[in-house]
């Protein structure tokens, strides 16, 4: 259990500037922790790619964000190579470390954890995530749980020999479709027993994605892109509390709970 006060907690921007909500849900999450918790928390931003910007070994917990792009295209912009030396660092000396979506692709590139590359098509929707073996993460969770996929990239073909040498895991895989030819896509990895990456967003809040959903731009886009009925189907799962409501309860509030409060 970590002693200090306040807790000093690092969140790391991947978004390179560009418009998102991923940011605000986190730190709305964070803050709704800390209230609920009664615990005093210290927020520091960090703006990886646009400012090359990375934090110290001295912080509490580490948050990584989504973002934008391709986790293959930059692996030799200096922000990338810094942000996989401080990733090197934070997994030799244990620090908790969250990975989410963009964060997670380019955790598995650099460890060499899977294939990273282009999915067949757009992965948009909130989706049922599929745990592959008992972990604290998923602690109050139903199996499957639903969570906001918005992806073009994948990380497929496990590279077995590399996560057994890493002594890491596969926690999670995608959606179970046995009408299509393919390999389900790794959806969570415990890289090891404090640092976790996900490919999908466990921050998006309901409200947040409602309202996002529901703009002029947004909308048209998904009608474009996919159809009505997929505005359709995201709009109704976004109203079923058991769905994203749930998960964005639970998911980072367990990982903040097992790092810093256990």
């Amino acid at each position: 259990m970590v002693n200090s006060s306040p807790l000093k907690i690092a969140v790391l921007d991947l978004y390179d500037g560009s418009a998102n909500m991923g940011m605000d849900c986190i730190l709305e999450i964070l803050d709704n922790w800390s209230n609920e918790r009664s615990v005093e928390i210290q927020i520091t931003l960090f703006d990886v790619r646009a400012k090359n910007e990375l934090p110290g070994i001295e912080f509490d917990l580490y948050l990584s964000s989504g973002g934008p792009g391709s986790p293959i295209d930059t692996h030799e912009a200096q922000w990338d190579i810094n942000y996989c030396n401080w990733l090197d660092k934070m997994y030799l000396i244990k620090k908790p470390v969250l990975l989410i979506c963009h964060s997670f692709q380019l955790a598995c590139r650099h460890f060499d954890i899977g294939k990273v590359g282009l999915r067949k098509s757009k992965q948009l929707g909130i989706l049922p995530i599929h745990p592959t073996t008992p972990h604290s993460i998923f602690d109050q969770l139903p199996d499957p749980f639903f969570a906001l996929e918005s992806r073009l990239y994948q990380i497929t073909e496990p590279n077995d020999e590399k996560i057994q040498s890493m002594e890491a895991a596969i926690i999670a895989l995608e959606k179970i479709r046995p009408q299509l030819p393919y390999e389900r896509a790794l959806m969570a990895v415990a890289f090891n027993e404090t640092m976790i990456g996900v490919q999908f967003h466990p921050e998006a809040t309901k409200e947040r994605l409602i309202n996002y959903f529901n703009t002029d731009k947004i909308k048209a886009a998904v009608l474009e892109d996919f159809s009505e009925d997929k505005w359709d189907q995201i709009m109704h799962s976004l109203e079923d509390d058991s769905k994203i409501e749930n998960t964005c309860s639970k998911f980072i509030p367990n990982f903040l709970n097992q790092m810093l409060l256990a």
